[in-house]
């Protein structure tokens, strides 16, 4: 079974975009750009790419954790973050509850065609937990042009006044 997964993370004012791939399920190409948003065809931060067999990825994880702890020690350049922590540094809305205005925020973003990994960045969740929303919102993360039959955020919770039953000024008793 092959697979791409996409990470986009916005740190600032640079933009770093991690992708892993397999088209064979035994090799995994880990591929990753940097570059600065306001400049996007200026020179990159960082690119490169490496390909491996799928097996030795928990041991690059470790090796690379590893390693930029001990550059960001030797650089005096930051704190290294415990590994458990990572997923809330990076994702700091994960876990948070969803509120109207970003679920419709978040339809917007997904009908004008941002990236599922984008649209992630920006509110702090994971792209899983975007595509999840997605789907509870009845999206299909894979086909934007896709609507619910009764239009976006037409769910029980957004139902129309008109469908409730609404109190009209002079009703209200």
């Amino acid at each position: 079974m092959a697979f791409r997964h996409t990470n986009e993370l916005p740190l600032g004012d640079k933009i770093f975009r991690v992708e892993l791939a397999s088209h064979d399920d035994i090799t995994v190409t880990l591929t990753l750009t940097g570059r600065h948003e306001a400049r996007p065809g200026g020179a990159p931060l960082a690119a490169g790419s490496l390909t491996m067999p799928l097996a030795d990825v928990p041991a690059l994880r470790i090796a690379l954790n590893r390693g930029l702890r001990a550059l960001a020690l030797a650089a005096d350049v930051a704190e290294p973050i415990p590994d458990r922590d990572i997923l809330r540094e990076l994702f700091p809305g994960h876990g948070a509850p969803w509120i109207p205005q970003h679920e419709e925020d978040l339809v917007q973003r997904f009908h004008a065609g941002e990236t599922v990994a984008r649209i992630a960045a920006r509110f702090g969740r994971t792209p899983d937990s975007v595509r999840a929303k997605l789907r509870e919102l009845g999206h299909d993360p894979r086909r934007p042009e896709y609507c619910p039959p009764d239009g976006c955020l037409s769910w029980s919770r957004y139902a129309s006044p008109a469908l409730v039953g609404a109190v009209e000024e002079g009703d209200a008793g």
